[in-house]
């Protein structure tokens, strides 16, 4: 029997299933200090193998970073260390001119391998996963969860693909 990936995003989170059961002392901005002046979206970059990556591919790399990094300074934080809040306003306004489809398969994907990529390299305490846990929520971002799931009209939202 093969195992899946479960569909649910809290059954893929670890203790942490919502931003407001993280102590102080875990929460990402916290560590403010330590991620001022780091470009940490290069060293994810960076740390891929992109021997077979077309063009395409690359160019989702380029545009979620364009867009995330914006997004973030906007927030006042670090693209490093974003709340769930911070993903649900990031899709909310690229769902506002782009398919569910387009938000999903262009721009979420990056950001949920960026900081699953995050979790899993000890020089980082992202011991939560906040792209997750605004799925989890629901909102604009549940229905980017749901579209990767299958389970969404991907045909909402008008389609700018840029």
């Amino acid at each position: 029997m093969t195992r899946q990936k479960a569909r649910d995003p809290e059954r893929r989170m670890g203790i942490y299933k919502h931003h407001a059961a993280v102590p102080d002392h875990d929460r990402l901005a916290s560590y403010a200090e330590r991620y001022d002046g780091r470009d940490v979206w290069t060293a994810f970059y960076e740390s891929r193998s992109s021997e077979f990556d077309s063009a395409g591919y690359e160019q989702t790399f380029t545009k979620t970073e364009r867009s995330w990094k914006a997004h973030m300074r906007e927030q006042g934080r670090h693209h490093a260390l974003a709340r769930p809040e911070d993903v649900e306003a990031w899709c909310t306004s690229l769902a506002a001119s782009r398919t569910l489809r387009t938000v999903y398969s262009q721009y979420w994907v990056r950001l949920e391998e960026f900081y699953t990529w995050l979790q899993f390299h000890a020089e980082h305490p992202h011991r939560y996963q906040p792209v997750w846990m605004a799925a989890a929520r629901g909102g604009t971002a549940g229905q980017v969860w749901d579209t990767k799931m299958g389970r969404c009209d991907t045909t909402q939202g008008r389609d700018a693909d840029a």
